[in-house]
């Protein structure tokens, strides 16, 4: 039998080299409406539907129809026999999970294995955080990826729905706040509804206290200042921040969770709290006598203060708050879940303060990392483990380009006791979207989330053939009928310019990594000397995103494959190049791809000359390190396996 490349792995599965005839699948005995939907659902994924049916048996020991919730017993047993199959589980959810195994099962095969799984999840929290603030997503995208999440086995959907560039929720109360772009309360519910049904959570956020433009556009007397405040589109952080002592603030916020509950179930609701600019708070005499009546020591203790009425709301509300890991800096509510994106020691300092976590450093998708430095990093690692992995990037000669930008983070790092009451809940994906619009999400989110969700599913170590196995994982996706990755990539580069001759050459390229796209070179090196940003970067929340550069994977597939005949010394190799060199030679690339395409001719060139032996490898190195610099926004994706190849003895 084939090997099974299911995408999340199961924790146990045993097959035989026996198998059974595959077909739609067509339930046994009485169901619940949510299992006979999902029986459906898993029908509607299964490719090459023939007339042959194959008999399923559930025993599911509560199939009600409650909202999915934090701790559910997710496990599931999907037996494969002759005559039938059967699934045994707890919950409803397990049963949904043991369906989309079988189909990636049967769909990879065309046949149905005959053996058994065992499977349980390793952490209850498996989430996906999606920003439509900034651009906006349609409901149509938000409802198609949840199929692409139930399949993956991800449980929790979390909305940044504000932010500087925009407030996504149409507020009864506060009816000025939403955008010209926003959810209503019935598109929210139907998203809601849809999520419930593939077992997955919803959690709505509403960034505060700072992260406020929008806010203060529609109601500039909220502010420090009271003054008006323009729209921005620009990115980064902003001076908008709300006045948090201000009793109509107080009052509004009470009101909008209070909104916000009667949409969503779930038991949380995020608060935000990142990136707060104190300096509207600091000009104020006002905030200034209340911070010194109150013994606030700062405007950490000020946002400390704010938290906990924003806790009180939430309780009163039926809601447990959850935010980003700066909302601890100044101590934060009990029961309070952080958030932790700034580095490991941000983890621990939650733990160890008695609070629950969700791990999304490592996760953020919008930074072109390829899957396995993804992969590698685990919810539960301890604090060495994960600082050595961060440290690992350092020497990766995928990022040589954005080393002094990896190592400037280094700065969050802060000692904290290595133990405490907290519990790691599990890991949640991230993708900001100053570079994705809704045309760009297949390409920039599926490529490498399914790696990430058996990270979280799993928690195994990557598969001995990671490349192959993240092939398979997209596949699964596509040949579902949910998302092609792969094809939704070449659509739009063609879209965008690139001719189809050239493809098989651009398609070795890569956008530059970490934020060097979205800060530009000045915003970048100010960043690295420690100067103040400048405002001004190349991109807006209305600049296009409509070259080569945003469509490209940001891990590119052929360059792995290509590493590959680098790595075995493939005697196709040297025919290879010689492909990829006659597609190089085109004259009529678009031109901003004429410098990446050059650097890439020229490593080319240079492995032909090693290979046939008219070039040795000492010689060969300068002119491989110099094509691996940036050409613009894109590097060339193979320079790092032609570098390891020349240094091989």
């Amino acid at each position: 039998m084939n090997e099974l490349l299911l995408a999340p792995r199961p924790q146990r599965a045993q097959f035989s080299a026996e198998r059974a005839q595959a077909g739609l699948l067509q339930r046994r005995g009485p169901v619940s409406a949510p299992l006979a939907a999902a029986l459906d659902r898993a029908n509607g994924w299964l490719k090459g539907k023939s007339e042959a049916t194959v008999p399923v048996r559930f025993a599911v020991d509560d199939p009600s129809e409650a909202p999915p919730a934090l701790d559910d017993d997710e496990s599931y047993r999907l037996e494969l026999s002759n005559d039938s199959m059967r699934i045994s589980a707890p919950r409803l959810a397990g049963a949904r999970h043991a369906l989309a195994s079988l189909v990636q099962i049967s769909n990879q095969c065309g046949h149905l294995p005959l053996g058994h799984i065992e499977d349980a999840p390793s952490f209850p929290w498996r989430g996906l955080m999606l920003d439509p603030a900034r651009r906006f997503l349609s409901l149509d995208a938000l409802l198609a990826t949840l199929d692409a999440m139930a399949l993956c086995k991800l449980n929790v959907l979390h909305l940044h729905l504000t932010d500087d560039q925009g407030f996504r929720f149409q507020s009864r109360a506060y009816p000025k706040l939403a955008s010209a772009e926003s959810y209503s309360r019935e598109e929210l519910r139907t998203l809601v509804t849809a999520a419930t049904d593939r077992g997955i959570r919803i959690i709505p956020e509403l960034d505060l206290p700072g992260h406020a433009t929008s806010w203060l556009c529609a109601h500039p007397e909220w502010g420090p200042r009271r003054s008006p405040v323009a729209p921005s589109d620009r990115f980064g952080v902003h001076e908008a921040v709300l006045n948090p002592i201000d009793p109509a603030v107080l009052d509004a916020v009470d009101t909008l969770i209070d909104e916000l509950a009667r949409v969503f179930p779930d038991p949380f609701i995020h608060i935000g709290g990142d990136e707060v600019n104190p300096t509207g708070w600091n000009e104020s005499a006002e905030i200034s006598s209340h911070m010194a009546d109150q013994g606030l020591d700062g405007p950490a203790a000020l946002q400390a203060q704010f938290n906990q009425r924003l806790a009180e709301f939430a309780a009163r509300h039926g809601k447990r708050i959850i935010g980003w890991d700066e909302a601890l800096d100044g101590g934060a509510p009990t029961g309070m879940v952080a958030q932790s994106w700034r580095g490991a020691t941000a983890r621990n300092r939650a733990l160890a303060a008695g609070h629950d976590c969700v791990l999304s450093s490592g996760y953020y998708l919008d930074l072109f990392y390829p899957a396995d430095v993804h992969h590698a990093y685990a919810p539960d690692a301890s604090e060495e483990e994960l600082l050595a992995l961060e440290d690992a990037m350092l020497e990766d000669p995928r990022f040589d380009h954005v080393a002094a930008g990896l190592k400037w983070t280094q700065g969050w790092r802060r000692p904290a006791p290595s133990s405490g009451t907290g519990r790691v809940l599990g890991g949640e994906a991230c993708l900001w979207s100053e570079l994705v619009s809704e045309e760009l999400l297949p390409v920039r989110l599926w490529s490498r989330l399914p790696a990430i969700a058996d990270r979280f599913w799993s928690n195994q170590p990557a598969p001995s053939d990671f490349g192959r196995w993240v092939e398979a994982s997209l596949s699964h996706l596509a040949a579902a009928g949910v998302v092609d990755v792969q094809q939704t990539s070449r659509t739009l580069l063609r879209r965008f310019g690139v001719k189809e001759a050239h493809l098989p050459a651009v398609a070795l390229l890569e956008p530059i990594k970490w934020y060097g796209r979205l800060l530009g070179q000045a915003a970048l090196e100010a960043r690295l000397s420690g100067q103040d940003m400048p405002q001004s970067r190349p991109y807006g929340t209305h600049t296009p995103l409509n070259r080569p550069a945003d469509a490209l994977l940001p891990e590119s597939l052929a360059a792995r494959r290509f590493g590959d005949l680098l790595a075995q010394g493939d005697p196709a190799l040297i025919h290879e190049c010689t492909r990829l060199l006659d597609v190089c030679a085109a004259e009529d690339f678009i031109p901003e791809l004429t410098a990446p395409i050059a650097n890439l001719k020229l490593i080319l060139q240079t492995v032909v000359e090693v290979a046939s032996g008219r070039l040795s490898q000492t010689e060969a190195r300068p002119r491989i390190a110099e094509a691996s610099a940036p050409a613009g926004e894109y590097i060339v994706a193979i320079a790092p396996q032609a570098q390891a190849w020349l240094q091989a003895p």
